[in-house]
C-alpha cells in the first residue's frame, strides 16, 4: 500500500508528465468564430497541500486538569495529506451586437425599440471544483476511522434526561453514516453554473442582469466595503484566494454615466438590488475537513445546530448603491449598501419545559429532536427504532441585515511610483457574542453568576447580539528597484493597515472569575466546589467570566461536576475578542526571465499575536502555471481580532500545477 504522501506525489508527478506528452501551443484558440465576437477561457489546476506540523490535540492546563483549550480534529500528522484540490472554470462571453444589427431571428426587435441598445453581450461561466482527499486521501479524511473513535469515547452522558430526570429525554448518540454522508456531500465534488449574465448599454446607463460577481473597495485578502457576495470557506480559509471563494448572487446591476460637474470629473452612479438565499455560513465548513476552526471540526451530539438561511424576497433583499468621481488628482467613491455578513448570529436554546415551580427545567433535563436514542446495550449506537432522543443545546444560526456605509479614496504619487489607498466603513448591526449568552450553564443553570438573571433564576436562551463598528484600511502600493537582486524589473511592494472598533463591546477581562469580578456582582463566586466522581475528592472548578466580548468559538472546555456526576468538556470557554483590533498585511513580488519565473512573499501580522508567513514561487511557460508556496502560520493561543491564530496549527507547503487560456 502506498503512504497518503506517496499518493499525493504521484498525483502530481503523473499529472505533470501527462500534461507535457500532450500539450501543444494554443493556436490562438481563444476566438470560437472568426469575427471574435465568441470568446472562451479556461483557467483549471490541481493542487497537493501537505501538512509540515502535527494538528494539535488539546493542551491541558498543568494547574487544572478539568480544563483542556479546544483541539483541532481530525488529528493529522505532518507529512499528511490536508488537500487535494480540483479547480475548473469554463467562462464563454458571446457579442450579441453584430447578430442584432444584421437583425437575425428575435433580436431583430430590438432595433424597433424606442431607444437605442449597444454593447448587448452575455457571459456563462462554469465551476466545478473537488477535494480528492476524502477518497485516496490520509485514513482520518478518507476513512470513518476518525468518527468510529469520537463515537467510542464520547457516548451519550448518562446524566441528561432519564434517570436524573424521569419525564427528560436522552442525549442522541453521534450518527456516524449521516455526518460522513454531510462530509462527503458537501467536501468532495461541486459542479455548478456559477455566473450567468447579460450586458447592455441604454444611452448613459449599462446594465447587468443575472447571477454575478460585484466588488467594491480597495482592499486585498481581508474586506471592509467588499462585502457584497459571500465567502465560501468550505475548503481551504483564507488560503485560498479570494477571488476563488466569492459565491455569486442573483442581482441587476446598472451604472449611469454623469459626465463633469464643478472641480468633479468622470462621476457615475451604480446601484445593485440581489434577490438570492446564499450566505457564508451555508453550507460551511463540514465536520471532519481538515480546515474547520478549532473545536468545529469535529461533530458534536451536545448541541444540535440550525442554519436559517434568508428568503428570496423583496423584503430580504440586499442592495445599495455608490457614487465614483474623480477630484484633483483622486478617485473617490461614496458607498451604501445592505448585505448579509459571513459569520451569523447564534442564539442559544435550551428545553422549554418548565418545573413544579412554573421555572425553565436545567438543559440537562434533554430536548426531544426526534433523534435516535442510544442502543441498549450499546449506547454509542443509533437505534432507529426509538426516535425520541436529541440533544440539549440547540443553537441557531441567522443571517441579520447589515448595513455597510462608507468611503474610499485612491490617488498616486508618481514621484515615488506609488498608489495610496484608503477606506472608512461603518458596519451597522453586525453579530456580535458574549460568553454569558452563548454558555447554558450561566443563563440557564445561573447558579455561578447573577449578571442578568431573570426571576425565576434561569432561561431558556441567551440573546442575539448585533454591534456597530468602525473598520478602516490604508494601503500602500509601490514599484521599488532593487537591482542588486533584480537588474531588470522592479518589485511590487503592496502594504495594508486594518484597523476595526467594536462599538459598546463588552469589557475585556480575564477568562474566569476572580474577587474583582465578584466584588462587582459579576461572578457569584471565584470557583465551584464539587465532588469529583472519578477520585471521590473535592475539588475546584473555574467559573467562566460572563462578561466577555467573544468568538463562538471555543478555547476551552471544562470538565464540570454537577451535582455529583462529571460532564466531559461541557462548559464551554470562548475565545476573547477584543474591542479593538490591528491587522497589517505585507505583499512582495517580482519576475525574472521575462515573466517566466516570479518569486513572492506574503506576511499577515495581527497585532494581538498571530503571524503569517508565506513565500512562493511561480514558474509560467504559458499555457502553464506551477507553483508552490509554503504556508506558516504561528500564534501562541487562539486569539480573537481577525481570526489569523484560528488555523495556527495549520503549517504547509502547497504544489499547484494550472492551465489558463
Amino acid at each position: 500500500m502506498l503512504r497518503s504522501w506517496e499518493k499525493a506525489w504521484w498525483g502530481v508527478v503523473v499529472g505533470a508528465l501527462t500534461a507535457v506528452l500532450f500539450w501543444q501551443p494554443p493556436a490562438g484558440a481563444v476566438p470560437l468564430d472568426k469575427d471574435g465576437d465568441i470568446k472562451l477561457g479556461v483557467r483549471t489546476y490541481v493542487n497537493a497541500r501537505i501538512g509540515t506540523e502535527r494538528t494539535h490535540d488539546g493542551v491541558r492546563d498543568p494547574d487544572d486538569p478539568g480544563v483542556s483549550t479546544s483541539a483541532t480534529w481530525p488529528r493529522s500528522a505532518a507529512g499528511h495529506l490536508r488537500q487535494n484540490r480540483f479547480f475548473a472554470e469554463v467562462e464563454l462571453k458571446h457579442d450579441l451586437d453584430r447578430v442584432r444589427l444584421n437583425g437575425v431571428g428575435p433580436l431583430s426587435l430590438l432595433n424597433d425599440l424606442p431607444f437605442k441598445i449597444r454593447d448587448l453581450s452575455y457571459g456563462l461561466t462554469y465551476r466545478g471544483e473537488g477535494d480528492g482527499i476524502y477518497d485516496w486521501g490520509p485514513k482520518e479524511f478518507s476513512t470513518a476511522r476518525e468518527f468510529k473513535r469520537l463515537a467510542q469515547a464520547d457516548p451519550p452522558n448518562p446524566f441528561i434526561g432519564p434517570p436524573l430526570f424521569p419525564n427528560g429525554f436522552q442525549q442522541t448518540p453521534y450518527d456516524i453514516y449521516r455526518i460522513r454522508h454531510n462530509l462527503r456531500k458537501k467536501g468532495v465534488h461541486r459542479s455548478r453554473l456559477f455566473q450567468a449574465y447579460l450586458d447592455m448599454k441604454v444611452g448613459d446607463f449599462f446594465f447587468r442582469f443575472g447571477r454575478q460577481l460585484l466588488s467594491w473597495g480597495e482592499t486585498d485578502a481581508f474586506r471592509l466595503l467588499d462585502n457584497i457576495n459571500p465567502l465560501d470557506a468550505s475548503f481551504g480559509g483564507f488560503l485560498v484566494p479570494l477571488d476563488e471563494r466569492r459565491v455569486p448572487l442573483d442581482m441587476l446591476r446598472a451604472q449611469y454615466y454623469w459626465g463633469d460637474l464643478g472641480p468633479l470629473s468622470e462621476i457615475f452612479f451604480e446601484g445593485y438590488i440581489a434577490i438570492d438565499n446564499k450566505v457564508g455560513f451555508i453550507p460551511g465548513v463540514p465536520n471532519g475537513s481538515p480546515w474547520a476552526l478549532p473545536s468545529q471540526g469535529a461533530p458534536t451530539n451536545d448541541t444540535l445546530s440550525f442554519k436559517i438561511q434568508p428568503s428570496r424576497t423583496f423584503s430580504d433583499a440586499r442592495g445599495g448603491g455608490r457614487v465614483v468621481f474623480n477630484l484633483f488628482d483622486a478617485t473617490f467613491s461614496l458607498a451604501h449598501y445592505y448585505t448579509y455578513f459571513d459569520t451569523p448570529a447564534v442564539q442559544v436554546f435550551t428545553t422549554q419545559q418548565l418545573d413544579a415551580q412554573d421555572r425553565v427545567q436545567p438543559f440537562i433535563f434533554g430536548i426531544n429532536d426526534k433523534l435516535p436514542c442510544p442502543t441498549p446495550g450499546d449506547p454509542t449506537r443509533p437505534d432507529y427504532s426509538n426516535m425520541n432522543c436529541g440533544s440539549p443545546i440547540h443553537a441557531v444560526q441567522t443571517a441579520p441585515r447589515v448595513q455597510v456605509s462608507g468611503i474610499t479614496t485612491t490617488f498616486a504619487l508618481p514621484q515615488y511610483y506609488s498608489v495610496l489607498r484608503s477606506e472608512l466603513a461603518y458596519f451597522k448591526d453586525e453579530p456580535s457574542f458574549q460568553q454569558e449568552d452563548l454558555n447554558p450553564f450561566e443563563f440557564n443553570l445561573g447558579q455561578f453568576t447573577t449578571a442578568r438573571r431573570t426571576a425565576a433564576g434561569r432561561r431558556n436562551h441567551g440573546r442575539r447580539l448585533l454591534r456597530d463598528s468602525i473598520n478602516f484600511v490604508l494601503g500602500i502600493d509601490r514599484n521599488q528597484w532593487i537591482r542588486w537582486l533584480n537588474p531588470h524589473q522592479t518589485f511590487f511592494i503592496s502594504t495594508q493597515f486594518f484597523y476595526k472598533h467594536i462599538k459598546n463591546a463588552a469589557p475585556d477581562g480575564p477568562l474566569y472569575c476572580n474577587q474583582e469580578l465578584v466584588d462587582r456582582g459579576i461572578c457569584k463566586s471565584v470557583a465551584v466546589r464539587a465532588v469529583d466522581n472519578q477520585t471521590g475528592q473535592v475539588r475546584e472548578y473555574p467559573v467562566p467570566n460572563p462578561n466577555r466580548q467573544v468568538l463562538p468559538v471555543y478555547l476551552d472546555a471544562i470538565d464540570f461536576n454537577y451535582n455529583g456526576s462529571v460532564f466531559p468538556k461541557l462548559e464551554p470557554v470562548f475565545i476573547s475578542q477584543p474591542a479593538d483590533s490591528f491587522l497589517h498585511t505585507l505583499f512582495i513580488g517580482t519576475s525574472y526571465r521575462s515573466g517566466m519565473v516570479n518569486p513572492s512573499f506574503t506576511f499577515f501580522y495581527d497585532w494581538g499575536g498571530a503571524i503569517v508567513y508565506q513565500p512562493a514561487l511561480t514558474i509560467v511557460y504559458d499555457p502553464f502555471r506551477f507553483a508552490i508556496d509554503y504556508s506558516i502560520l504561528d500564534a501562541h493561543i487562539y486569539k480573537g481580532g481577525s481570526g489569523v491564530s484560528l488555523l495556527k496549527d495549520r503549517d504547509n507547503v502547497q504544489f499547484r500545477f494550472e492551465y489558463v487560456i
